[in-house]
């Protein structure tokens, strides 16, 4: 006994159903936003809403050769001990508490790609405001245990969304040769100490007489860079320049404590 005509869907009328799929699904399963889940109705970035975006507090001015948030043109830092990159910017703050920092913290450390997918859709974003081009795109590495136990390096993933036309992107041009530890809770001199020569060239590393381009999700105390930049300078590269998802500003001493006022005469 032959089938009924419309027993088995042609692929015509699979080619029909799935855009109708395509169009319900939104309807039943709204998307929601991958920070505060709230659903998403004009998605800012992947899957971020537009008031967490603009939870995302601008680095603002500060120093022209570190980027460091609210510091002089020429911060105290970059005037002693100027760094080997020319350099740096990043998207926005990084705070404790904040969303950045959640966000980061979600994506490095519980997986969540959905997350890390929004981040790189924000610093592509960032990325293509700017005017400067460069030959060379180079994540900072990961140490292979690292990279082994997290199963992936999220400042090559950065890279690759940043990465423009006539740029090339080279994953491997820098080596993590040992493991620093976490450098969470480490301050400055201690991260310059952890991180120095951490970091070596590849063998063949094409980046001679290339301008570089240098990238990382956060810039803390610019140790873990600055070791980069220095390695890949001595590698033959013209300058390098950093991009980072997000900064910490510097540490400020606390300001003098302004005297109050005396208390008029007569009051107790």
């Amino acid at each position: 006994m032959s089938s009924l005509p419309w027993s088995h869907p042609t692929p015509s009328a699979y080619a029909v159903r799935v855009p109708i799929l395509d169009l319900l699904l939104p309807l039943l399963y709204p998307p929601r936003c991958a920070a505060c889940a709230r659903e998403l109705r004009r998605p800012a970035g992947a899957a971020l809403c537009r008031a967490c975006v603009a939870s995302l507090e601008p680095v603002g001015t500060g120093c022209s050769r570190c980027g460091d948030p609210g510091a002089p043109e020429t911060c105290r830092r970059c005037a002693t001990a100027p760094p080997p990159f020319r350099i740096a910017r990043a998207c926005f703050r990084y705070a404790e508490g904040g969303t950045a920092a959640d966000l980061l913290r979600r994506w490095k450390y519980r997986g969540d790609h959905v997350v890390g997918s929004s981040l790189c859709s924000v610093f592509r974003t960032h990325r293509q405001r700017t005017v400067e081009c460069y030959d060379v795109v180079v994540p900072v590495p990961l140490h292979a245990s690292r990279l082994a136990e997290r199963g992936f390096n999220q400042a090559a993933l950065l890279a690759r969304s940043a990465c423009r036309d006539g740029e090339r992107l080279i994953v491997n041009a820098l080596r993590r040769a040992r493991v620093a530890g976490s450098q969470t809770r480490l301050g400055r001199r201690a991260r310059l100490d952890s991180v120095a020569e951490a970091f070596v060239p590849a063998a063949a590393t094409g980046i001679r007489n290339c301008r570089v381009l240098l990238v990382d999700d956060v810039l803390t105390t610019g140790a873990t860079v600055r070791a980069c930049s220095s390695a890949l300078l001595a590698a033959g590269a013209l300058s390098v320049d950093v991009w980072t998802l997000a900064r910490t500003p510097a540490p400020r001493p606390p300001s003098a404590a302004v005297p109050s006022a005396a208390p008029p005469r007569g009051s107790t």
